[in-house]
């Protein structure tokens, strides 16, 4: 496996290899896409940009390649395909489209599972827990202290605990991530 670290230098090889990859320019937004996926390894640039033209959602639009803005791309089709059909389709047609369908499903499982991973990876104390589950219902930590008996200082030491060990700086981001690993959930 070929990887780059994640230097600027590493950053500007990676988009050149992309773009060879791809015979032409890319649009900014698709490399910096394309750089975080595969976050410098070049075997998994080079899978996903071969992925991404089999299915259409890698394609050349004026000058530029962009990712996922091709509205002939094999998911947009058979959406279309499905929803224009909605109302006569059978439970044994749509279970047989469903069959169809599954390998492209296979990647959003994938992803969870990775997920589910890094949640099992954040090891947070009960407490820690406490104070993420009070944060996530928008308390300060004044009310958090109060609700939980402790001092303001003590829950200001849970959050900075709980910032550090999701790998995140402030309150927003701590509680987006928690409710995307499953740490917490997500609030309707």
């Amino acid at each position: 496996m070929t990887t780059l670290n994640g230097s600027a230098h590493s950053r500007e090889q990676a988009d050149k290899h992309i773009t060879s990859m791809l015979g032409g320019p890319v649009a900014d937004g698709t490399l910096r896409l394309l750089w975080t996926a595969s976050q410098g390894d070049s075997a998994l640039a080079y899978a996903l940009v071969r992925g991404g033209l089999e299915l259409g959602e890698l394609a050349r639009h004026g000058e530029l390649w962009r990712w996922g803005e091709a509205p002939d791309s094999v998911a947009v089709r058979w959406t279309e395909l499905v929803e224009s059909r909605a109302t006569v389709l059978t439970d044994a047609q749509l279970e047989a489209l469903e069959r169809m369908v599954r390998p492209l499903a296979g990647p959003h499982e994938a992803i969870e599972r990775a997920r589910l991973t890094h949640a099992d990876a954040v090891r947070l104390t009960p407490r820690e827990h406490d104070v993420l589950g009070l944060l996530c219902e928008g308390l300060s930590a004044v009310a958090i202290s109060r609700q939980l008996g402790l001092s303001s200082r003590t829950v200001t030491k849970h959050q900075e605990r709980l910032y550090r060990k999701l790998g995140t700086s402030d309150r927003l981001n701590a509680v987006l991530l928690a409710q995307r690993l499953g740490i917490v959930g997500a609030r309707s």
